[in-house]
């Protein structure tokens, strides 16, 4: 029901803000790297090692005036954590991945207009998503032993919040961008053992199609 909610409220607002500003609606693409970990509930200074992936999605640029923008997006992510135990001077180290396809739906202010006339735009976003889980993956390393398990059984939807800032410039006959964002997990994660969320700050770069 949530997600029906979510992708019906997304298509009523892009609809309703496409209208206003057709002539200056952008889609456009986005490759990067992400680095995230999971850290237990209430608890977000103390977390386990950083990982580091790729990261990939499709963004369609809004305007609603000369400051604001309504973005929508869709992204490919791969958030996780690592650690490591000894015991018995044996070293075990547990990688966790799961694999996201997030939804955001970013309010974006700017403080130019972005246009294909060549200007320079500096903007900060924020808003929700729903990021859903396609597989988790679980890689155990003890000694010269190591095992992969993959799991599509205890997957679960994360709803959380972006924030985000990045510039626009032109080069060449294209606008590109370069995005940093931050993104931080309401839900709990599946598959794990304690209560964990997500948090994940990525850096991409991206072109105006």
């Amino acid at each position: 029901m949530k997600t029906k909610i979510f992708f019906s409220a997304l298509l009523l607002m892009a609809a309703t803000f496409a209208n206003q500003a057709l002539a200056q609606v952008e889609l456009g693409v986005r490759h990067g790297v992400a680095a995230s970990t999971f850290s237990a509930k209430g608890n977000l200074a103390d977390n386990d090692k950083v990982t580091f992936s790729y990261t990939s999605g499709m963004f369609l640029t809004l305007p609603v005036s000369n400051s604001f923008a309504l973005q929508p997006e869709l992204n490919y992510l791969k958030k996780g954590r690592s650690n490591e135990t000894t015991a018995l001077g044996t070293t075990t180290q547990t990688d966790f991945r799961v694999n996201y396809l997030q939804i955001p739906l970013q309010l974006q202010y700017r403080n130019n207009q972005i246009s294909k006339n060549g200007n320079t735009a500096f903007y900060f976003q924020t808003g929700p998503y729903a990021a859903f889980a396609l597989e988790n993956e679980r890689r155990v390393k003890s000694g010269r032993t190591s095992e992969i398990v993959v799991s599509e059984d205890d997957t679960k939807t994360d709803w959380g919040i972006a924030f985000g800032l990045g510039v626009q410039f032109p080069v060449v006959e294209r606008n590109v961008r370069f995005d940093l964002k931050y993104d931080l997990g309401l839900s709990e994660i599946g598959g794990q053992p304690d209560d964990f969320r997500t948090k994940c700050l990525s850096l991409t770069v991206g072109v105006v199609l």
